[in-house]
């Protein structure tokens, strides 16, 4: 049950941070102004910025980026301007980290109906992506005790892709966080949902995107809203 809680929570912080991305997105990729409720350890603060990048069709796409900060968990959460195609891998790589994956809330949901309803066993993760099915097998083998087991899978898959948004939090962004106060770039690749049906000249490769972008800004601009945090 622990299992399915962490991952509820991490949906619905991507549809809260969905929504505030919509009010408070700022027109240039500067960070706009932080956003900030509630007091103490309820304090959760959010700042936003608009990144332009080719569309790989002569035009400009955009992102909307919005860092977020509740207790000690830093947040990324990330809305396109047109659907992408998640049957596609999405990665966020920063230079000296394993790139990021990023699942669908059904692929989710099933990995944890292995942890939690059908046992940690290969047949669970059967059509799943290879980094489930290694996990089940540590899970099964041992070497991640069972009652760890829901805290790592949020530690290493809390990343969710959606038709038109995704969401990083705390595991995955506590890895990065060293990384991307160093101000390295992110580079983020995914691939744009085809319009319509397919043409006889369609090329794939046209709707690949690879966006890089930089976060030093907004993890500042959360650091001098929520000092010590």
């Amino acid at each position: 049950m622990t299992r399915r809680i962490g991952l509820f929570l991490l949906v619905a912080g991507l549809g809260t941070a969905t929504s505030a991305l919509a009010v408070e997105a700022p027109v240039s990729n500067t960070v706009s102004d932080t956003v900030c409720a509630g007091e103490g350890a309820g304090r959760r603060c959010t700042v936003s910025a608009v990144e332009p990048f080719p569309d790989n069709r002569g035009g400009l796409g955009e992102l909307s980026i919005s860092a977020v900060r509740e207790a000690a968990c830093t947040s990324l959460y990330i809305v396109f301007d047109e659907p992408i195609a998640l049957a596609r891998p999405v990665t966020l790589a920063v230079d000296g980290a394993p790139p990021q994956r990023f699942y669908t809330p059904r692929q989710l949901s099933d990995l944890a109906d292995a942890l939690d309803d059908a046992g940690p066993t290969d047949a669970a993760a059967e059509g799943g992506p290879p980094e489930f099915t290694r996990f089940l097998r540590q899970v099964a083998e041992g070497a991640i005790a069972d009652q760890d087991a829901g805290a790592e899978m949020l530690s290493r898959f809390a990343a969710i892709k959606e038709p038109q948004r995704i969401g990083l939090t705390c595991g995955p962004m506590e890895r990065l966080l060293p990384l991307i106060r160093s101000d390295r770039p992110l580079r983020l690749e995914f691939q744009k949902q085809a319009g319509g049906a397919t043409q006889v000249y369609h090329w794939p490769w046209l709707d690949r995107r690879t966006v890089e972008f930089r976060l030093g800004g907004l993890l500042e601009a959360l650091d001098r809203a929520m000092p010590g945090s």
